[in-house]
């Protein structure tokens, strides 16, 4: 609109003063290329500090799927966006529908909040979240808070996904609200086990874990990259 305006304007002071049209002219295209160079730039500076990978996975137990990961990377300059959402439909007597969804925040390479909520059916099975507060974190369980003093965060198991754990031996645990040990077993082949006393084994090409094999009491489960 505003450019319309501009053109109808000029077109009748030409009829008017025809020379100092012309050098209004030249003005106006000078400051045209200096905003066309600068939207050039600033779109070219937002798309090299901008990137966001996607994951897919499959989860299947017995052979069958039953469910699916969707894992997304955002980066923005120094922040770092980490969001997995998740559902699983199985069926023993009824139908059973669950659903996660998890965030992690990392501000220059440092976790400064991370959440999880997990629901099945209409029953919140998990609703915590962890964030950094100064030199420490506070962990939200519920209604209840405590201090986490284990300073900076650098590795929490949503990074698991997008970052092979080389010379890394502890993990956050975003559910359980504490690190847990990982073990290699051997090339691109961990394994991490949980308080509750299930464990998982992660698999890796090329940095991104690409199979996670879930060892847990009540089930078993993989988990497949299929992107």
């Amino acid at each position: 609109m505003i450019p319309t305006i501009i053109f109808f304007l000029l077109r009748r002071y030409k009829r008017i003063n025809p020379s100092g049209a012309a050098r209004l002219e030249i003005i106006l295209a000078g400051i045209g290329k200096r905003i066309v160079a600068f939207a050039i730039y600033f779109l070219i500076t937002v798309f090299a500090f901008s990137q966001e990978k996607n994951l897919k996975y499959n989860i299947k137990r017995n052979g069958n799927m039953v469910g699916n990961i969707l894992f997304t990377q955002h980066t923005l300059g120094n922040r770092t966006t980490l969001k997995l959402e998740s559902e699983v439909r199985t069926r023993i007597i009824f139908l059973i529908i669950s659903k996660a969804q998890e965030e992690t925040i990392y501000d220059s390479g440092i976790m400064t909040w991370s959440s999880i909520f997990r629901k099945t059916n209409d029953n919140v099975k998990a609703d915590k979240k962890t964030k950094a507060t100064g030199n420490s974190y506070t962990i939200y369980k519920g209604t209840n808070t405590e201090i986490l003093n284990n300073y900076p965060i650098r590795y929490n198991m949503l990074s698991i996904y997008i970052l092979e754990p080389v010379n890394i031996s502890k993990v956050y645990s975003d559910n359980f609200q504490q690190f847990v040990d990982i073990l290699k077993l051997e090339t691109q082949h961990y394994k991490i086990k949980f308080p509750d006393g299930n464990y998982n084994e992660y698999y890796y090409n090329n940095g991104v874990c690409t199979k996670v094999e879930v060892h847990n009491t009540l089930y078993r489960a993989t988990i497949e990259l299929n992107n």
